[in-house]
């Protein structure tokens, strides 16, 4: 199977390997997609759903942060890195 990614995408996959939390692409993508599965499968519950609420009330006021920072804090703080 051949799968064809945009510059974006390909740019997430890249950073993403770059981590070394993942040993190959086909790793991350495996293990994204049972993520992805679970959530729909189980459904997001209302704490979650009032939280993207909130997020999105937050967005919209320009209280944002960038991505690439929180991510090293939340890898820092549930990963230890």
């Amino acid at each position: 199977m051949t799968i064809s990614l945009s510059p974006q995408t390909q740019k997430l996959l890249e950073d993403e390997l770059k981590t070394g939390e993942y040993e190959s692409a086909d790793d991350l993508v495996q293990k994204a997609l049972q993520v992805l599965t679970a959530i729909s499968a189980d459904g997001l519950d209302e704490e979650t759903l009032d939280a993207i609420d909130r997020a999105e009330d937050q967005i919209e006021r320009g209280e944002v942060r960038d991505w690439e920072d929180v991510r090293e804090e939340i890898r820092a703080k549930f990963l230890g890195k």
